[in-house]
């Protein structure tokens, strides 16, 4: 085994959650919003509630990307639950959620299940969504129907798997997006929740060093899905909100064996990591996988006169999640 310490996943742990100013700053874009169609005179004939969802709710956003000296938005997603019935039609469902919107934001554009914008404090999904039971049904524009999903179970699910493994399943999650990050494709799938389904398939329940449990992943996922993507097909896996569907029924074949070809030879990176003796050595491994914002042991940080100062932290495992510096009840607002 490496002599990487524990702390220095704590410090890259640290170092990529969303700052306090980014929390900020999606809180505000979607509050803002969802106050916006609750007071849209002609929306709020159809508006019943709302609520916060994806990767903010779930506690497992990362930092935004930088671009130059430019800071990307963080992208949030809402749920704007509607009067609307089956009978509707999805295309007109999300014409009148973007004919709305569309007053206060000028950058805004159709997607197929919902309306993006881009507003200077964050980028922001809004989903329609009309009640079906305990879930909800979205509209599809391409295949114009409506479709089952259940975000409110997504985010007790990942709640849950995070309990299991006391606390180490979000940081993990963390750090396969930041992963993906640093070794982009030519498409942006896998997403969020398809990449957290994945890690809670291939971690290892009872792993607690975070070097471990980061290749360990990399490498179950080859060995899971390596048979299946060799002949031509994506991997079924199971949402965990809806028995019999799978969350990468949209994805395309192409895309996934590219981001899958990338883990394999990554997964290799990391093992050599691992059982490299040299630490500066295995440092090096480290931030080809994992970018230049691994932190550099205390050797080669003495020998780099760029080296920024170190977060100071303890090179013992929490026995507690690792938890983002939000404003408190962030991603607990919901409208009714």
């Amino acid at each position: 085994m490496s002599e990487i310490p524990q702390a220095r996943f704590l410090e890259l742990l640290q170092d990529i959650e969303p700052s306090a100013t980014t929390n900020k700053n999606a809180s505000e874009a979607h509050t803002e919003l969802r106050d916006f169609l609750k007071a849209d005179p002609e929306f709020s004939k159809y508006h019943s509630s709302d609520f916060l969802s994806g990767s903010y709710k779930r506690d497992t956003a990362i930092r935004p990307r930088k671009k130059g000296d430019q800071v990307d938005r963080p992208d949030v997603d809402i749920i704007v639950i509607t009067n609307h019935t089956t009978d509707a039609d999805p295309k007109e469902v999300v014409n009148l959620l973007f004919r709305t919107l569309k007053k206060k934001y000028p950058n805004i554009r159709r997607q197929n299940r919902s309306v993006g914008i881009e507003y200077y404090k964050a980028d922001m999904d809004v989903v329609p969504a009309i009640p079906n039971g305990s879930r909800l049904l979205i509209p599809d524009r391409d295949s114009n129907t409506w479709v089952t999903t259940d975000p409110e179970k997504h985010t007790s699910w990942t709640a849950d798997i995070n309990q299991r493994t006391e606390g180490r399943f979000k940081p993990l999650v963390k750090l396969i997006k930041w992963y993906r990050r640093q070794h982009p494709t030519n498409s942006k799938k896998p997403k969020g929740l398809t990449l957290e389904c994945m890690v809670a398939e291939c971690m290892d329940y009872q792993e607690t060093d975070y070097g471990e449990l980061f290749v360990k992943t990399l490498e179950n996922m080859v060995r899971r899905y390596d048979a299946i993507v060799s002949i031509g097909f994506v991997p079924t896996i199971q949402d965990p909100a809806i028995p019999g569907n799978s969350v990468t029924d949209d994805i395309k074949y192409e895309d996934f064996r590219e981001f899958f070809h990338k883990i394999k030879d990554h997964a290799k990176v990391g093992r050599d990591a691992l059982n490299c003796t040299d630490c500066d050595e295995a440092t090096g491994l480290f931030r080809e996988v994992l970018g230049d914002r691994f932190p550099k042991t205390t050797s080669n940080r003495a020998k780099s006169t760029l080296a920024e100062p170190v977060v100071a932290t303890s090179a013992t495992f929490p026995n507690r999640p690792i938890r983002p510096n939000k404003p408190t009840g962030f991603a607990n607002v919901v409208s009714g």
